[in-house]
C-alpha cells in the first residue's frame, strides 16, 4: 500500500480546496444547460455593446474582470485543449480603477492591450491558422494610493488539431483508479500491483526521445483543483486531472479506457502549461490520493512534473 495516502499535510490541502473550484461569477458552467449557456453568452453580448456605446459607464472591478475576460474568450478563444503545439505568454497591465470601480474608457484600454498581444503573438507565429486556447485575466490590487491595480494577463495558443504523440488505451483497459488494485469491470482481478495511474504514467512516459542528462531539475505539482487545468468540455467531471467526489464506493471507482484516453490527452498542454522558464521537460510521477470527510472520500491524481536543463550528452 502507498504511503503517501496517508500524508496529513496532502488530507488538509486537498479538503481546503477540492470543493472551491467554482467560475468567476459564482456560477457552476458544468452544470449550465443550454438556455443558461445563452444567457451568459447574451451577458457579455451586451456588455460588449455598452462598452463601446455607453459614455461614463463604470463597473467594480470584480465584475469587469469576469465581463472583459469572458468576452475576450468569446471573440478569440476554442477552449479546446488539444493542439498539435502550444505556447503560452505573460504580461502584466495597468488596471486603472479606483476605489474598486473601473469605468468603460479605462476598460476599452484594457480591452485593446490585451488584443494587442494576441494580435502580436500570433503574428510572430508567422502562421495564419494560429488561433487561441485560453485567454485568463487576474487583477490584483497594488496598494498605489489611488486604488489603481495590475491585470495579470495569460495567453495560451497554437495551432488546432492532434498528432498521436501517445499510444492510446485499449478496449480492455478498464483500471481502479489506484491502490494497486488492477483491473476492473469484466476484467477484475487482472493485474493487481497495477491501477490507472500507473498506466497513465507509463503512457506518459512511453513517448521515444533521445536520451539526454538533465542539471538544475525542479519538480512542480499538477493536481485537478489547478484552476489552470478546468475543462467544461470534459464528459468525465472538472478537471483535466482525474477526480471523483463519490461516496465511499469512489474508493473503487473503475476509470474506462475511454476516460483514460481523455487524460491522455490534456497531458501535453498541462506539460507545457508549467513548464519553467528556460527548463525542459524531463519525466512525470502519477500518484493516486483521497482524502476521507465524513462519508465521503473525494479521490484523485496528482502529478509530479519535472524539469530540468538539458545538457545533452553525458559531459564526462
Amino acid at each position: 500500500m502507498k504511503l503517501y495516502k496517508y500524508r496529513l499535510f496532502t488530507a488538509i490541502m486537498a479538503a481546503a480546496v477540492i470543493f472551491a473550484s467554482c467560475s468567476k461569477d459564482g456560477v457552476d458552467n458544468n452544470s449550465q444547460s443550454p438556455s443558461e449557456i445563452n444567457k451568459t453568452t447574451q451577458k457579455l453580448l451586451s456588455f460588449r455593446q455598452d462598452l463601446f456605446s455607453k459614455n461614463g459607464g463604470s463597473m467594480t472591478s470584480d465584475s469587469a474582470e469576469w465581463h472583459l475576460e469572458g468576452l475576450l474568450n468569446y471573440e478569440q478563444a476554442n477552449n479546446t485543449h488539444e493542439f498539435i503545439q502550444v505556447e503560452f505568454l505573460y504580461d502584466t497591465l495597468t488596471w486603472p480603477a479606483s476605489n474598486g470601480v473601473i469605468g468603460y474608457e479605462a476598460l476599452q484600454q484594457v480591452y485593446a492591450s490585451v488584443n494587442d498581444l494576441a494580435q502580436n503573438m500570433a503574428l510572430q507565429s508567422g502562421n495564419p491558422d494560429y488561433t487561441f486556447d485560453v485567454i485568463d485575466l487576474q487583477v490584483i490590487e497594488t496598494g498605489l494610493k489611488n486604488g489603481e491595480g495590475a491585470v495579470i494577463v495569460t495567453l495560451s495558443g497554437g495551432l488546432l488539431g492532434t498528432i498521436p504523440t501517445y499510444v492510446g488505451f485499449g478496449t480492455d483497459d478498464y483500471w481502479y483508479w489506484g491502490w494497486d488494485a488492477g483491473k476492473c469491470g469484466d476484467f477484475t482481478g487482472q493485474y493487481i500491483g497495477r491501477d490507472a495511474s500507473t498506466e497513465l504514467q507509463d503512457h506518459f512516459t512511453s513517448v521515444p526521445f533521445q536520451h539526454s542528462y538533465f542539471i538544475s531539475i525542479v519538480e512542480v505539482p499538477a493536481e485537478p483543483w489547478n484552476e489552470n487545468f478546468q475543462d467544461d468540455n470534459n464528459p468525465y467531471g472538472n478537471s483535466m486531472i482525474f477526480e471523483n467526489t463519490g461516496s465511499p464506493s469512489g474508493i473503487v471507482y473503475c476509470v474506462s479506457p475511454e476516460e483514460l484516453n481523455y487524460y491522455l490527452s490534456k497531458f501535453d498542454y498541462i506539460k507545457n502549461f508549467l513548464k519553467p522558464t528556460g527548463k525542459t521537460y524531463k519525466t512525470v510521477l502519477v500518484e493516486d490520493d483521497f482524502v476521507p470527510m465524513g462519508g465521503n472520500f473525494p479521490i484523485f491524481h496528482r502529478y509530479k512534473l519535472f524539469y530540468g536543463v538539458n545538457i545533452g550528452s553525458n559531459p564526462n
